[in-house]
């Protein structure tokens, strides 16, 4: 299957909301915890290892990066929640950015919330899931770094993130495998052409 991700490429990073590109098309918003294997991921996803920069260090990212699949969808790309290496001042400068993109945001149609499959909705994944919920916003919960688990606890860690959403089915990637991305595509795909 041809991968549809495979022409991203980097537009933008925005750290005001007032600097965001033109609010046409479709937006599939990437978010998870600084060290949850999103960039890992959003590489994977788009076949091409040198999209997003992987950082030793996780939280490194500070703005709302967009990268461009096609002309009408964009994936845009947060900074990871936890915000490990960010200073204070621009952890207080996000929630009113976040928010206001939820609440005004019409071309985002759904949030990729990256979660480690062995430490799977913690306070934070759930802050962004509860955000999701206020706003009317569709999410995928994605498990990552699925090839550090066996079938067995793969599969339970699934059945127990899948039972606590309530009809939201939880999608197990690994980067390092590539395995999961061609559901992951589907999955975002059907919310660009609902």
């Amino acid at each position: 299957m041809k991968n549809l991700f495979k022409e991203s490429e980097f537009m933008l990073g925005v750290t005001k909301f007032k600097n965001l590109p033109d609010d046409v098309g479709n937006e599939i918003l990437l978010a998870g915890r600084s060290n949850a294997g999103k960039s890992s991921a959003l590489n994977a996803l788009t076949g091409n290892p040198k999209l997003a920069r992987i950082s030793k260090t996780p939280g490194r990212t500070t703005e709302i990066n967009f990268f461009k699949v096609n002309d009408s969808l964009k994936l845009v790309d947060l900074p990871g929640y936890g915000f490990a290496k960010s200073s204070f001042h621009k952890r207080q400068d996000w929630a009113p950015l976040l928010e206001e993109y939820f609440l005004k945001r019409e071309s985002l149609k759904a949030v990729v919330i990256f979660m480690d499959i062995r430490h799977p909705l913690k306070d934070s994944d759930r802050d962004m899931i509860n955000l999701c919920n206020t706003s009317n916003a569709p999410f995928i919960p994605v498990l990552t770094k699925s090839d550090k688990m066996s079938n067995n606890q793969r599969n339970k860690s699934i059945a127990e993130v899948n039972r606590q959403m309530e009809g939201v089915e939880a999608i197990a990637v690994s980067s390092k495998d590539i395995l999961g991305f061609d559901k992951l595509s589907k999955a975002i795909l059907e919310f660009v052409s609902a």
